[in-house]
């Protein structure tokens, strides 16, 4: 007798529920309509308003001719009135509006092009006698004041549209380098969603887009030196970065004073590269056999091989390229989580080791290093690396930017991320923090402490301070140039990019520009919360900060802006499509997909033993 055998495997899973409740009232300082983020470093109001005409407010500069402030001009007038909601014109009977904005740039400053590391970001924005006047010392400081304004105006309860009738604001950022670094190569983001991205950080007066272009999951970046490279190493002819796209990026950002830093990440992070230069990439073996995988240590094939010359010859030549289409004269060279297991498993690369008197895999990443390095030199750029490299005592030229992205938090045999700000300033190096504002770790907020009501997650971001514990010269603290908010995108890409930054990137922003005195969490949940409502009017799909609601321009709500073309880059080409019937019960059984007949034949398997356990049961 046959006996079909059914085995039960039963999983047994620990769940923990946390439960929150809210207690009311929460503590901190409740915020005006049009409460400004990021926080100036001084500012004086009055709660006197003056009445705006929607619409209609006269806006001059002394310098309208530069293209930066004109198109500033045009674009923030949907800012200042919102298209789809509703506002009416000031009471017949009153005199108090205010009739006009003018931006100044002050010293007979020119129409400067792109903004740099060294620029003037400072600003003065002024309301008295019902005008307004923001000056500055560069088109940059001008585009920072211009977004301070629109911050102020805000439509009241009687859908009159307001502002603060005496303004007094001197504001400049604390940190030079306030940037996000956006991941495109694990998922692809659509240009459409880098540009809102881009928006929303002119918003929060973020002035630095990290674009991490290429990774193992695809390469995305269209070389005109290399094509292949995006031709068969993307993800489709349809997940690709045109030379046009990244033109249209950098204008974009330009206009916004942001700076674009592409990121080629080598000499790991390059399986993609292996789809169509495979001699680039290092063998593994295991066992004397070559392409062997054994995933908890290498792939089957990854990472630079470093004794290969063309490696040396295609970065040269893939680098002046992106120095050529990237104006900023800043590369991100990577060099991060160098895994080189692969490399000591490859006989050849080993031998090579002992032929160069190498002798560790450390030396061999500063063999690579140093030669990625003195082409960074002779095509005059200046290199930005994460700290890895740095971390295995390659000698960094005297300009490179070191990226701190480790801390003890994420691996005990890691140090304090400020320990390593300390040491690598003091060394003479310039510095980016990373380390806590890792984005796309989520938890969830917990109202748990007596100390406090609510403890959000934006908190820790806010509540980091990157001088802490800085023991360091005067000289030293200058080289502190700031830090990312970065987003990797294994679990992002343009459906939810947007909601899971904002607003808790703002929090960032804030810490990056603001005074270190500005660092009440709970007064600043409060004012974070009006600016998320303030992005919702803007298009930006942000996620909430508190319990409550915004208006009926939620998304969704009638009034939603989320789509609006207003705030929205997508120039979508439909394309219709007809479904002819086939002329036979044949050929429709023909046309069904691979996967159509891998499921039809499943659900006759699964049939067939139904029926067999039934005759044997």
């Amino acid at each position: 007798m046959k006996y079909l055998l059914f085995i039960i495997c039963f999983l047994h899973v620990h769940c923990e529920i946390t439960y929150i409740e809210v207690k009311y009232p929460l503590r901190g300082k409740p915020s005006s309509p049009n409460a400004i983020w990021p926080h100036p470093q001084k500012i004086e109001v009055t709660d006197d308003l003056l009445y705006i005409r929607p619409n209609n407010l006269q806006i001059n500069s002394n310098l309208d001719t530069c293209d930066i402030i004109s198109k500033a001009i045009e674009r923030y007038k949907p800012l200042f009135f919102p298209p789809a909601l509703d506002m009416h014109q000031p009471p017949s009977d009153t005199k108090n509006i205010l009739q006009s904005l003018t931006l100044n740039v002050k010293n007979n400053s020119q129409c400067e092009k792109y903004i740099e590391l060294t620029s003037n970001e400072a600003y003065n924005l002024t309301i008295q006698q019902q005008t307004a006047l923001v000056e500055a010392e560069s088109v940059w400081g001008l585009l920072h004041g211009l977004e301070t304004f629109s911050q102020l105006i805000y439509i009241n309860e009687q859908n009159y549209v307001v502002i603060n009738s005496s303004v007094n604001i001197t504001d400049s950022p604390r940190f030079r380098h306030r940037g996000v670094m956006l991941d495109s190569a694990r998922h692809f983001i659509p240009v459409s969603i880098i540009k809102k991205n881009l928006d929303t950080m002119s918003y929060n007066k973020l002035n630095v887009f990290h674009w991490h272009l290429v990774d193992d999951q695809s390469f995305s970046f269209e070389s005109k030196t290399f094509p292949n490279l995006s031709r068969v190493g993307a993800f489709s002819p349809d997940h690709v970065y045109t030379p046009a796209d990244v033109a249209d990026v950098i204008e974009h950002a330009r206009l916004r004073g942001i700076r674009v830093i592409p990121e080629i990440d080598t000499p790991g992070h390059t399986f993609s590269w292996s789809k169509s230069m495979p001699e680039l990439i290092t063998v593994c073996w295991t066992h004397g056999k070559p392409y062997q995988a054994i995933y908890s240590i290498q792939g089957q094939m990854e990472i630079f091989n470093p004794s290969e010359p063309r490696v040396y010859s295609t970065m040269d030549a893939l680098l002046r390229e992106v120095k050529e289409r990237f104006p900023s004269n800043y590369i991100h060279l990577g060099m991060d989580e160098v895994y080189d297991k692969c490399w000591l498993s490859n006989p050849n690369i080993r031998q090579w080791m002992v032929d160069n008197n190498i002798l560790s895999t450390k030396s061999l990443h500063k063999y690579y290093a140093d030669r990625i390095l003195d082409i960074t030199r002779n095509i005059s750029v200046k290199p930005i690396v994460w700290q890895d490299v740095w971390d295995e005592k390659v000698e960094l030229p005297p300009d490179t930017i070191i990226q701190v992205w480790k801390d003890s938090s994420d691996n005990i045999e890691f140090d304090s991320w400020a320990s390593y700000l300390n040491r690598a300033a003091n060394e003479g190096y310039n510095v980016i923090l990373s380390s806590p504002w890792y984005l796309n770790y989520i938890n969830y907020g917990k109202y748990n402490t007596d100390a406090s009501v609510m403890n959000l997650e934006f908190f820790k971001y806010y509540e980091v301070e990157p001088l802490r514990q800085f023991s360091g010269s005067k000289e030293a603290k200058e080289r502190i140039l700031g830090g990312e908010a970065c987003l990797w995108g294994e679990f992002v890409d343009g459906t939810n990019l947007l909601s899971r930054f904002w607003p808790k990137a703002s929090a960032v922003a804030e810490r990056l520009w603001s005074s270190a005195s500005v660092n009440n969490s709970e007064d600043a949940q409060f004012r974070l919360d009006v600016h998320r409502c303030r992005l919702l009017r803007r298009g930006i799909p942000a996620q909430p900060i508190l319990n409550g609601h915004c208006g009926n321009y939620e998304s969704g709500m009638s009034k939603s802006m989320i789509n609006h073309p207003a705030f929205n880059y997508e120039n979508p080409a439909w394309i219709s499509t007809t479904i002819s019937p086939s002329p036979s019960s044949g050929k429709i059984l023909a046309s069904l997909s691979s996967s159509s007949m891998k499921l039809m034949n499943n659900n006759i398997y699964l049939i067939l033993l139904l029926f067999i356990g039934h005759l044997y049961g």
